[in-house]
């Protein structure tokens, strides 16, 4: 488990490698300190101690024997060595010093002997049993009876030649520093070791938490926000304040950022402009299978209506010998579906973009005027009373001939669905300083659900289709084209004794 945390975790590995360099390099350095100061403390002794030898032997030369035991015993008190004085015979000699070797005791007689035969019997003795090349004797001091051991080593132990002030016998003095083989500095090493050691871990602990957090948090937080942006969220900022290489990374993941979220805002726009674009392709090709399907329907009839009178005349059966009255007829099938045909054309021309529009200023109240002069006939037939409203001047800019077209299809609609005898309201002139026309026929009313969907090709409000009662159903459609080529707005709605057809054109 918690291998598997190190392996995963980023933090916990720099606080492990950091702990273990920490502690290392103070266990190192540590051990580097317990093993050069037994060396170095001897060398700097044996240094301090030859200088004070060479100023005792100075002192000496200018002391007279029987006077040098106090400057021999300042010497020892001042530097701590062992000190002998040995005459030429290799003897120690008396120099009255309360400090210094007297005499030597062999170690197995209990004899006193001089320094060179015992000398050379222990240095042998202790050689031949393996330990350090030392010489060791048994000393007692002038002061009581105490018994000390004095450890001579021969690379320690320095000699020297002296002469004192009333001698001419040249002497030897031996001082050797009181260094046993674990000296002070080790022996203090080794005590505090165990607290050094808890103390060089709690440091290396603490200090491999902080820096690991230090190096780590920045990567942390940027790892957060790559977190983030691959979830296509952009809406924070880094803001890093840091001039290092992390800082740079923060700068450069918010102008990442930044980039991203406007090319994936673009991306966004482009589809819904696609998918809008896809769906009006959808629903026009929609509407182009309705309006072939209804197109095909409206033929059919007046096709099916033809042929059935053209082989009635022909092969002379029942009414259809009267061939003068049913000609006539077969010429007004024709001619419908011929205005059918045309209707279908004009639609198609406009829905492709090939139908030209001529934008030139256009008189709406004069050409309105005109086209009910035209119609008039058939609003004297069903016995129809026009109420007329015109403001002369009323200027439109748009096609002539369309604009002729949508007047005409909104009157013959308003006088084929209105009752004989119904009056007929038209009006024209601006309506909050905008152009607009409205024509109303009474006595009659139109479904709620026929409202909306008026502007569909092919659609009348009854469904039998009834050439006495209504047209092809593409009148209002192809208003409803015209008025959108003009920038203008078609509405149908009920009012209280009828119908009302306007259209708002939004500038003269």
């Amino acid at each position: 488990m918690l291998g598997k945390k190190i392996s995963e975790s980023l933090t916990a590995r720099i606080f492990l490698l950091t702990v273990l360099i920490l502690f290392g390099a103070g266990a190192i350095t540590f051990g580097l300190i317990a093993w050069a100061a037994p060396v170095t403390y001897t060398a700097a002794v044996n240094e301090e101690l030859r200088q004070q030898v060479d100023d005792l032997v100075g002192q000496l030369e200018k002391t007279r024997f029987e006077d040098c035991g106090p400057v021999i015993d300042g010497f020892i008190r001042l530097s701590g060595a062992e000190v002998m004085v040995l005459g030429e015979d290799g003897r120690i000699a008396t120099t009255g010093s309360s400090l210094a070797v007297e005499f030597i005791q062999d170690g197995e007689t209990g004899e006193s002997s001089s320094l060179g035969s015992g000398a050379e019997w222990a240095a042998g003795d202790v050689a031949a049993a393996g330990d350090e090349a030392a010489v060791a004797w048994t000393a007692q001091g002038l002061e009581g009876n105490e018994m000390i051991t004095v450890t001579m080593a021969e690379e320690n132990t320095i000699t020297s030649p002296i002469r004192f002030a009333d001698q001419e016998e040249i002497y030897s003095i031996w001082v050797t520093p009181r260094i046993m083989a674990e000296n002070v500095a080790v022996k203090a090493l080794a005590q505090i070791a165990p607290w050094l050691m808890a103390a060089l871990l709690g440091f290396s602990v603490f200090w491999g938490w902080v820096y690991s957090r230090y190096i780590t948090r920045p990567i942390l937080r940027l790892q957060g926000i790559a977190g983030r942006m691959a979830g296509l969220e952009f809406s924070w900022k880094c803001e890093e304040k840091r001039r290092d290489e992390i800082g740079d990374l923060g700068r450069s993941l918010d102008l990442m950022a930044g980039r991203l979220s406007a090319a994936l805002k673009e991306l966004e726009a482009a589809n819904a402009a696609l998918r809008r674009e896809v769906e009006q392709q959808q629903e026009l090709e929609r509407q182009r299978t309705a309006f072939f399907s209804a197109a095909s329907h409206e033929l059919k009839t007046p096709v099916t209506i033809l042929k059935g009178q053209l082989w009635g005349m022909l092969e002379g059966i029942g009414v259809y010998q009267d061939r003068d009255k049913y000609l006539l007829r077969c010429l007004q099938t024709a001619g419908r579906m011929e205005k059918l045909i045309q209707e279908m054309l004009s639609i198609s021309r406009m829905e492709s973009g090939k139908a030209e529009v001529k934008m030139e200023q256009v008189e709406l109240s004069g050409l309105i005027k005109k086209q009910i002069a035209l119609d008039q006939g058939l609003f004297e037939q069903r016995g129809q009373q026009m109420v007329i409203s015109l403001t002369p001047e009323t200027v439109v800019i748009g096609d002539a001939v369309l604009l002729a077209r949508m007047v005409e299809n909104l009157l013959s609609n308003a006088a084929f669905y209105s009752p004989e005898g119904a009056k007929i309201r038209v009006w024209c002139g601006k309506m909050e300083n905008c152009p607009c026309f409205t024509v109303e026929n009474t006595g009659v009313q139109i479904g709620k659900e026929a409202l909306s969907r008026l502007f569909e090709p092919f659609y009348r409000e009854e469904n039998s289709r009834n050439r006495r009662t209504g047209g092809s159903g593409l009148g209002l459609y192809l208003v409803k084209m015209i008025s959108e080529r003009h920038d203008a707005v078609c509405k149908i709605e009920n009012i209280e004794d009828g119908v009302r057809a306007s259209v708002r054109f939004s500038k003269g």
